[in-house]
């Protein structure tokens, strides 16, 4: 007799899978139950809570101070990440009042968020700035914490396409007027040790209400464009004055070696510095140059008041406490000294009195040497230099340290050294070594 199958009835099935869907459901809920809470945020960082927006629109936040504006203090409070800094070169320091400067940096990255630990993945500004009151500061940019942008946008900027760089700049009254570099990217990156993928096209004058920083006005700057091969200086690369002018250093700012034939097909343009002058104070109107013997309004007749180096002779004059004073770091990237120099007028003739190693770290360039405007209690110059590693992505990156300015004291010539100035030699051509910089 065969045997009869026995269907289980809906009915049934039904609640058969009920019961193991209610068994899962209950499994699930211990296993939940049993799984250990997930991790609290994180705090948030100590400088969080004074970010805020200002009067000029920046986001501004304070980021602690100093011990002191001696060269060590700076020296140890830049050696760290700056509240959400964690790198950035070419400092630049002008006065904005008793006791308030403000610095300008190029390319920062910042991590509002304070966990990063490395340059990667990061908020990125083509520049970038810090107002210091006192031994104190706050850093500003544009943009939102969260994504953050440059501080000066200029006249449109593309990030890694066209930015602006600062340059030198000056206090008249209650009105800051700083220079800036146009900058475009070149593309292709240069052979090793041709320097780095960008150029100057174009000096860009902007002026800020030095109370608030509030941009009152940008606009190209009165005198030569760059263009071609060879192109005339950026005047207003460095801003000193005297009593009756304010003096327009100027140097072309080339650092892409293969737009002038690569490194060996040197002396290089920015080993060269040149000279105009404004009335005190008046950067905005139209300069006269220096010709060798004397001032003319065509920039075509001007004659450079100093030449030096292989690829890059960067002097950042001062007149302090009536005399003439420059640092210069010597070829830029490709040096290893910084050098202070001395002339009894601001076309020279410059003679250097001083000279001293930036950093031997192999790893490492140096570059951007600037005097800050004051001085040590016993009358030193407080050096500012930029450094970072000559393979940026590879040896700073996951070091952001490597990619921050360090501070030396140097002393201020003395009278009888500014007295002894007499006309120099000019100094043999030194090829430095054809060191790599990559970012």
């Amino acid at each position: 007799m065969e045997r009869q199958r026995t269907t289980p009835s809906p009915t049934r099935s039904s609640g058969v899978r009920t019961v193991i869907a209610a068994v899962a459901t209950v499994a699930l809920v211990a296993m939940v139950s049993c799984a250990p809470p997930p991790p609290p945020p994180p705090p948030p960082p100590p400088w969080a809570a004074s970010t805020r927006i200002t009067a000029a629109g920046d986001i501004a936040t304070d980021v602690g101070c100093a011990a002191s504006t001696g060269a060590a203090d700076l020296a140890a409070f830049f050696r760290q990440r700056v509240g959400p800094v964690l790198g950035w070169d070419y400092q630049h320091v002008y006065p904005l009042g008793p006791d308030r400067w403000l610095w300008l940096f190029q390319d920062a990255f910042i991590d509002h968020p304070g966990l990063a630990t490395t340059l990667d993945g990061v908020g990125f500004a083509h520049n970038a700035a810090m107002v210091q009151t006192g031994s104190c500061f706050t850093l500003l940019h544009r943009g939102t914490a969260a994504q953050p942008s440059s501080f000066e946008p200029g006249a449109g900027e593309v990030v890694l396409s066209r930015w602006w760089w600062p340059l030198g700049g000056e206090l008249d009254g209650g009105v800051l007027r700083v220079f800036w570099a146009e900058m475009v990217h070149d593309g292709a990156e240069p052979p090793a040790g041709d320097g780095l993928p960008w150029h100057p096209v174009q000096t860009w004058l902007a002026t800020y209400d030095a109370t608030d920083l509030t941009r009152l006005g940008f606009a190209p700057a009165p005198g030569p464009t760059p263009s071609g091969s060879k192109p005339p200086p950026l005047y207003g690369y460095a801003v000193a004055s005297d009593d009756k002018f304010s003096y327009l250093f100027g140097n072309t700012y080339q650092q892409n070696l293969t737009l002038e034939g690569g490194f060996w097909d040197g002396p290089h343009s920015a080993t060269e510095m040149w000279l105009a002058r404004v009335p005190r104070g008046r950067l905005d109107e139209r300069p006269r140059y220096w010709t060798g013997t004397g001032w003319v309004q065509d920039p075509s007749k001007a004659e450079p008041i100093d030449s030096r180096y292989w690829t890059e002779n960067p002097m950042q004059p001062r007149f302090v406490n009536g005399r003439w004073v420059a640092v210069t770091k010597e070829n830029g990237f490709w040096g290893e000294d910084v050098a202070v120099d001395v002339a009894p007028d601001p076309w020279g003739p410059w003679t250097t009195v001083q000279q001293v190693v930036a950093d031997d770290d192999p790893i490492l360039n140096t570059y951007g040497a600037l005097a800050v405007p004051w001085l040590t209690p016993d009358g030193s110059l407080i050096v500012s230099v930029s450094r970072n590693a000559r393979d940026m992505r590879r040896d700073a990156y996951p070091v952001p340290g490597r990619y921050r300015p360090t501070f030396l004291t140097m002393a201020f010539p003395s009278a009888a050294a500014a007295a002894a100035n007499g006309t120099p030699q000019a100094p043999p051509v030194v090829i430095p070594e054809q060191r790599e910089n990559r970012r």
